[in-house]
């Protein structure tokens, strides 16, 4: 089996391996690894991930399951809908690591913190769902499919 089709062949498994990038990089960036200096940096990186991965999710993934799993539809649904919440969370995380270029602050900071942890809340929950639901479906598509939007 050639590496090509191999690193294709599971995008159930490519989807976890994806969200635990997201997690790692959100793990970073609220247990204080990423020096105060670069917070912002990092935050718009993490946050530009997160966009990308869902933008591949609802314009190249959900409609070929929501067509072949006509069952799925109101599930992935859902994921737009949070998709749309959580990307509004990352509009606010980035406009205060966008503040922290202008200027680093304490409260600032604090503030980022709160926002990267309820975002972290709402990231786990929406990654369990999807892992919880769509792993196996993803697991039985074709790698032929070349599902480019489980590209983080």
């Amino acid at each position: 089996m050639d590496s090509e089709y191999s690193r294709f062949r599971a995008y159930g498994q490519q989807l976890i391996e994806i969200h635990i990038g997201l997690r790692d990089m959100l793990a970073d960036l609220r247990e204080g690894y990423v020096p105060d200096a670069e917070l912002g940096v990092h935050c718009l990186a993490f946050c530009a991930a997160v966009t990308r991965h869902h933008t591949g999710e609802d314009t190249g993934v959900f409609p070929l399951l929501a067509e072949r799993h006509p069952g799925l539809r109101a599930f992935l649904a859902e994921l737009e809908r949070d998709h749309q919440v959580i990307a509004g969370l990352l509009t606010r995380v980035s406009t205060l690591s966008g503040q922290l270029r202008d200027g680093h602050t304490a409260a600032r900071a604090a503030a980022i913190q709160s926002e990267l942890d309820g975002l972290a809340a709402v990231l786990e929950t929406h990654f369990i769902g999807e892992e919880k639901r769509l792993v196996a479906v993803l697991d039985t598509l074709d790698p032929s499919e070349g599902l480019t939007g489980l590209t983080a």
